[in-house]
């Protein structure tokens, strides 16, 4: 039996994000609860975005730089939309395995993917020590309207030609009453915390979780941010990566003991 065999877990996002987290931990015995707290909109500017991507399609581009797959999503509804397609000349570094799944699923090949934490700062560090400006031509960076400017401003610090896309905006979910009860009351025994927006949602909605409530972090960033919003973190994944994140958690000693 594995640690998280009869859990009851919540996903805290849906989509093809969720199906894939749900289809994980059903895997390893567990009783994942899709309840997303927060969605990708379009952002406010949909035709600055939309100009970006056109000209990704039209080959202005050398690199796209991509660090969550909710911006891979964005970009292959405007292709689909308008017909487009990437240029097979287009080379992709994707931030960690989960986007470059989306990127591969949109029909592009990865060109990069950084070692260890799949984190912006792991990201661009990595790619920037490999790679020199006088030997690249123009990037695009897609990220959301709330995500810092960590990759843009690397780049152009190091000196290469950099355009920002804000891809998408994050917005937050009501949950259904009868799943914020259930946290409230304590009948989930995990909580995954994937992003500084679902800590936020889920601090708004429900508050304070009871400590039988395991609250497991993806990465370091992501505990912080939990911690500063007053939830008590028990565990914390150390590659900031959601499958990692579930391996990890099925191999904690007496995890029914102490989440049940």
């Amino acid at each position: 039996m594995t640690a998280l065999a009869g859990a009851r877990v919540l996903v805290p996002r849906g989509g093809a994000w969720g199906e894939h987290v749900a289809g994980e931990l059903t895997r390893r015995g567990a009783e994942p609860v899709i309840a997303p707290l927060i969605r990708t909109a379009p952002p406010r500017d949909t035709a600055a975005r939309d100009a970006a991507f056109g000209r990704l399609a039209d080959s202005d581009y050398e690199w796209l730089f991509v660090t969550s797959a909710a911006s891979v999503e964005q970009l292959a509804l405007f292709l689909s939309a308008s017909g487009r397609a990437l240029p097979t000349s287009l080379r992709v570094a994707a931030v960690g395995q989960a986007t470059a799944r989306a990127v591969t699923e949109l029909g592009a090949n990865v060109d990069f993917i950084p070692l260890g934490r799949s984190s912006a700062h792991a990201m661009i560090a990595q790619w920037c020590a490999a790679h020199t400006a006088s030997s690249t031509g123009r990037c695009l960076v897609v990220r959301s309207d709330l995500a810092g400017a960590v990759v843009s401003d690397e780049l152009e610090l190091r000196g290469f030609a950099v355009d920002v896309c804000i891809g998408y905006r994050t917005v937050g979910i009501d949950l259904a009453a009868d799943v914020a009860a259930d946290l409230a009351a304590g009948r989930f025994a995990i909580v995954l915390l994937t992003s500084l927006s679902v800590g936020r949602e889920l601090r708004r909605q429900v508050g304070a979780l009871p400590a039988s409530t395991l609250v497991a972090s993806i990465g370091p960033g992501t505990t912080r941010d939990a911690e500063r919003l007053g939830f008590v973190v028990g565990h914390t994944a150390r590659t900031q990566s959601i499958d990692a994140l579930i391996a990890e958690l099925d191999t904690l000693p007496r995890l029914q003991e102490v989440t049940r």
